[in-house]
């Protein structure tokens, strides 16, 4: 079939031959290496695994957080039947004295802190009120909108605990065991409650339940894939296979810590999907290896052999597979660029793994065995009482005596499955790719639900001196014309609102009572507003993209980018609207319109792929025609299972195309070797079948309970993923099984026939 790959791979086998002990020993470095080189591994679950650093729409938003946000805050919610007695402010004051001087701590920000920054103004010392009634009467003489956001009700406090921009995530975990220690040492009266919150609280959580959750995927992949190869796979050191994959995992690892690829929640999918493809290398080598024992009896020749004949073969699948999930490197969403990243290195060692050290170890295990003189009669047994491949071999024959039917039957499922796929929806809100029931989100969830947890819109406006009465006048008229004429905005904020709201309800013409203005309001307040004099924000509260959905969140944005344009701003400002609703809108759009572009870039690498190594259009054809049909069926079923798009599933064509192509590559692959022996097409199809179908049947099941350890995650967007490629793995499956016999016969015939 390829006469210069089997040559190389022949020679090959001979090498693995006589140095089987150095190669077992040279895995067994990499495996002690692997080992310290995880530990370089990283979590990462912030904004920058959905949206390219690079990108425009992502560098405006690292400059609205770089000059009005100082870092993402540690929230402290404090519950009491009244937060403003004395005993519990002092207990927040305590708290506060907790986190001074704190190298990972820049400040904190309370109604405790308000409360002295006023009291210093009018008696010069920063100091608490004494009694309720002095802190009653600060509050009144305070704005409302800021008491609101230390004080969102009586029996609620809010302190927010400022973190440096430029932490890692050590020192974020850091200042958030600093600050739940700080709880403990303020001893908060009884009866009062405190949670702590915020996105570095919520981040930390994430990377716990992700490294749990990858814990038990692998455990409960492992525990599968033992059944499977008991239930299936039935020759001898049957649970070799499952550790040449475990070596596999380890070895993927080492080369995560050592290329600094990031864990994230679509990359922990990846070694589930290893195990069920890793399995699968090892099972076609192994299971070549016995056949090979049993024709030459021998097992110097059979180690020759499998390397020989299966090197190229299995070599050629994962080529296909690879291709599959290279075409993901095209995704916009950097997490699906890692994945795909992983995905390859990691099927690029399970298989070097299956056929160098899965290959000797088995060698080693057979020389053992014939010292002890042991024959091959069982193996001989094995063969010919096999019963799938039996099975198989005449499931493969019949469909193939019926490819008008076959085919149509299948073309029918592909076009509706197609045709519904067009109404299934994309899920658009990061919150329900998370564990429901995780405690971390429902603190958030629960602090959201009372401070306000809406998306914005962020403008940055830019100018010589964005604090002019006319800019400002132009920030205050934009933000209540966008809520005014916006039915999703319902509120705006900007410097100019808070000099407004301490000027009777208007902008000042003096410059020099505008300065003073602000010098009067608070840092915190000013802060979160202007950034010198030539950069402020107007912030607009939006309905948020969960319940606006993605396109009616991007027409918003749209829309309020051209009034941007069209509302007359002053000659030299410059509005760029941004915000992390700006760049989920993006992401998902590019999810939603992407899908179609992946599954295709991935079809035609394979189909190019195979081509240049067969030199036969119609060798590069059948592999991926049966596959092609999966992906319209996958769909459908989708459809039907009420399911959503998410940014994992989204890429289900193009990694389905790439997975299912190794059986029909393998299935093909043996069938033109009985052919190039003299056998007639349907006794070869037969054969070809039955002899490589028990391995199939066997790969398919263990990447089946391999994809189903996916379905235990935590993580719904996994955990959907998860079902989704079990229902495509088996589509696969069938369709080799099926849909390829009498495609890949009726295209040989007419081959030959018009030759």
């Amino acid at each position: 079939m390829l006469p210069k790959a089997t040559y190389i791979f022949e020679k090959f086998g001979i090498f693995i031959e006589k140095r089987s002990r150095s190669v077992i020993l040279f895995t067994v470095l990499m495996v002690i290496a692997s080992f310290f080189l995880a530990q370089q591994i990283e979590m990462s679950t912030g904004l920058d695994t959905f949206v390219e650093k690079d990108s425009q729409i992502y560098q405006d938003f690292e400059t609205y957080n770089e000059n009005f946000r100082e870092g993402d805050p540690i929230m402290v919610l404090v519950t009491s039947d009244d937060v403003t007695d004395i005993k519990v402010l002092r207990t927040i004051e305590r708290f506060e004295g907790q986190l001074k001087g704190r190298d990972c701590i820049s400040g904190s920000v309370s109604v405790v802190s308000l409360l002295k920054e006023v009291n210093k103004i009018k008696t010069g010392e920063a100091v608490l009120p004494n009694n309720k009634g002095e802190v009653k009467a600060i509050l009144e003489f305070m704005p409302e909108d800021l008491v609101k956001r230390m004080l969102p009700n009586e029996y609620n406090a809010v302190i927010i605990v400022q973190l440096p921009s430029d932490l890692s995530s050590d020192e974020a975990e850091q200042a958030l065991g600093i600050t739940k220690d700080a709880v403990l040492w303020a001893e908060f009266p009884p009866g009062t409650n405190v949670i702590v919150t915020g996105d570095p609280a919520f981040q930390i959580s994430m990377n716990e339940e992700m490294s749990h959750g990858l814990g038990t995927m692998l455990i409960i992949a492992f525990m599968l894939m033992i059944i499977a190869l008991y239930l299936v796979f039935n020759v001898r050191w049957r649970l070799l296979p499952f550790f040449m994959v475990g070596i596999g995992i380890i070895l993927t690892f080492g080369v995560m810590g050592l290329t600094k690829i990031p864990m994230t929640m679509s990359s922990i999918a990846v070694f589930p999907i290893l195990i069920g493809l890793g399995i699968d290398y090892a099972i076609q080598f192994h299971n070549r290896m016995e056949e090979e024992l049993v024709r030459v009896g021998d097992a110097k020749d059979a180690i020759i052999q499998t390397v020989k004949h299966m090197g190229p073969a299995v070599g050629i699948a994962f080529i296909a597979t690879s291709l599959g999930f290279i075409a993901l490197f095209i995704s916009p969403v950097p997490m699906i660029r890692d994945f795909g990243i992983m995905a390859f290195l990691g099927l690029m060692i399970c298989y070097f793994v299956a056929m160098t050290l899965g290959v000797a170890m088995l060698y080693l295990l057979d020389r053992r065995a014939e010292k002890k003189g042991k024959n091959h009669r069982k193996v001989e047994a094995d063969i010919d009482n096999d019963v799938i491949g039996r099975a198989v071999g005449k499931l493969a024959v019949y469909m193939a005596k019926n490819p008008v039917i076959v085919i149509l039957v299948a073309t029918l499922m592909l076009c509706s499955g197609m045709y519904l796929d067009q109404n299934v929806g994309v899920q658009t809100d990061i919150k329900k790719f998370i564990p429901p029931d995780m405690p971390a989100l429902l603190d958030l969830s629960h602090f959201e639900a009372l401070y306000g947890g809406g998306d914005q819109l962020n403008i940055i406006v830019k100018a010589d001196d964005v604090t002019s009465p006319e800019i400002l006048r132009w920030m205050d008229d934009f933000g209540i014309h966008e809520v005014n004429s916006r039915k999703d905005v319902f509120k705006a904020s900007s410097i100019a609102t808070e000099i407004k709201s301490r000027n009777g309800g208007k902008i000042p013409n003096d410059p020099t009572v505008i300065a003073q203005t602000i010098d009067e309001i608070p840092d915190q307040v000013k802060n979160g507003y202007l950034f010198g004099h030539t950069t402020a924000v107007i912030n607009l509260g939006i309905s948020g993209i969960t319940e606006l959905g993605t396109e009616q969140t991007g027409v918003l944005v749209n829309d309020v980018t051209d009034d941007t344009i069209w509302f007359n701003p002053p000659i030299g400002v410059k509005a760029t609207v941004t915000g992390q609703a700006v760049l989920m809108s993006s992401i998902f759009g590019a999810l939603t319109s992407g899908r179609f572009q992946l599954t295709m870039v991935g079809l035609l690498c394979i189909f190019l792929a195979l081509f240049a190594i067969y030199r036969d259009w119609m060798k590069a054809f059948i592999p991926i025609t049966p596959i092609l049909m999966v992906v319209g069926w996958s769909g459908g079923v989708m459809y039907m299972l009420g399911m959503k798009y998410n940014p994992l599933t989204a890429t289900m064509g193009a990694l389905i195309i790439g997975i299912g192509c190794e059986y029909t590559i393998l299935l093909m692959g043996r069938y033109f070797e009985e052919r190039d022996k003299g056998l007639e097409p349907t006794c070869a199809l037969e054969l070809a079948s039955s002899r490589i179908g028990k391995a199939i049947v066997a790969s398919g099941l263990t990447t089946v309970f391999g994809f189903s350890a996916l379905i235990a995650s935590p993580f719904p967007m996994n955990s959907d993923f998860g079902v989704v490629t079990v229902i495509n793995v088996a589509f696969a499956i069938l369709s080799s099984l099926i849909v390829l016999p009498p495609i890949l016969v009726t295209l040989d015939k007419w081959k030959n026939g018009r030759k």
